[in-house]
């Protein structure tokens, strides 16, 4: 019998590692891998810019991602952007970040804009937040960008933009991949993330923030999806998630209609497209084809029902002179038979 080969000091240490892990932690990286498999979010070699906040999913994603990196010889960089606003605790939210990415010998990107309160800070701050991401990622030469967006959050996102009067396409899921975000933790529930950090006692932050009722995320979070759970469904959050995929799945999307129905050509800073044409789609098509339009072809926001119906009546209009939509920077001029959507933002 041949002996067995000797293992140096750190690959003794890497096969401790593994062997320490509780059952439960093995199933929760099974359980991730077996969802990278079925989304196609890595190979071998795949290089992964992460953001990582301080917070319990994002630090989770990073052991994840890290304790499988020998296996699959993932490169990764670690982005953390602090934005300043909760003073003592962003310091020590950075203070932390810093502390696990030496920990696990990552190299780590630190970015601090200057935020300005007011408005739609949580969109903004989203905006922003994955603009640097993929600014990084270009800079790193990265192949994708990895959140940390799990199961609960694909269901309190539906719930909110279904209270917000979204249609089909809005209603649709955050998807496993996206261009280059692709999101490990999609179909994993919040609770086995928390199981998971407490059995490796691995350290995390609680942001104040996330309790705070003026946020409609967070009422949905903390005060209805209980009440679904406790008084209707205990799956609540597990059915919406899908419910969220199904609609992402559907065949009868606006960008299908609008390749099939209409003859939508793409010009120097605009798309062009014939009113008769549109105004032959049924409205609801209609609507589902400029949502998609918007968010697709601009980056926009999935636009609400207001502009939406604003776009609707502008097409519509009989009057002989050119009608004009002014909405986010952006411009839908119709001529006669020609629309134009404009995507250079206005003086």
């Amino acid at each position: 019998m041949k002996p067995l080969p000797k293992q140096n000091a750190s690959s003794r240490h890497t096969s401790q590692k593994r062997n320490n892990r509780s059952l439960f932690a093995r199933a929760f990286i099974k359980r991730v891998q077996n969802t990278a498999h079925q989304g196609g979010l890595w190979k071998s070699g795949t290089s992964f810019i992460i953001g990582v906040s301080g917070g319990a999913d994002s630090l989770c994603l990073l052991d994840t991602l890290c304790f499988l990196a020998p296996k699959y010889n993932f490169s990764i960089h670690v982005v953390h952007i602090n934005y300043g606003l909760r003073g003592k605790d962003s310091t020590a939210d950075e203070a932390l970040v810093r502390k696990q990415v030496k920990h696990y010998k990552r190299k780590l990107t630190v970015f601090r804009p200057m935020v300005k309160k007011g408005g739609n800070l949580e969109e903004r701050l989203r905006e922003l937040r994955y603009q640097y991401f993929e600014k990084v990622r270009k800079q790193k030469k990265a192949d994708v960008i990895a959140i940390a967006h799990h199961q609960d959050d694909q269901a309190e996102t539906l719930l909110l933009r279904l209270l917000r009067g979204a249609g089909p396409l809005g209603l649709s899921a955050m998807q496993l991949k996206n261009g280059s975000i692709v999101r490990p933790f999609l179909k994993t529930p919040k609770q086995e993330i928390i199981r998971y950090m407490k059995e490796l006692d691995l350290p995390f932050r609680e942001d104040a923030s996330n309790t705070d009722p003026s946020f409609m995320r967070n009422r949905i979070r903390h005060t209805l999806l209980p009440l679904l759970e406790s008084d209707f469904q205990p799956r609540i959050k597990e059915i919406l998630a899908q419910t969220a995929e199904i609609l992402t799945e559907s065949p009868t999307t606006g960008k299908k209609m609008s390749e099939e129905m209409l003859s939508l050509k793409q010009k120097d800073g605009f798309l062009e497209f014939s009113r008769k044409e549109a105004l032959a789609l049924p409205k609801g098509s209609l609507a589902l084809f400029l949502r998609e339009l918007l968010s697709e072809n601009f980056k926009q926001k999935m636009p609400g029902k207001r502009l939406v119906d604003e776009l609707i009546k502008c097409l519509k209009s009989a009057k002989n002179k050119p009608q004009m939509v002014h909405f986010r920077g952006l411009k839908l001029e119709a001529k006669g038979d020609t629309v134009r959507l404009f995507c250079k933002k206005e003086d």
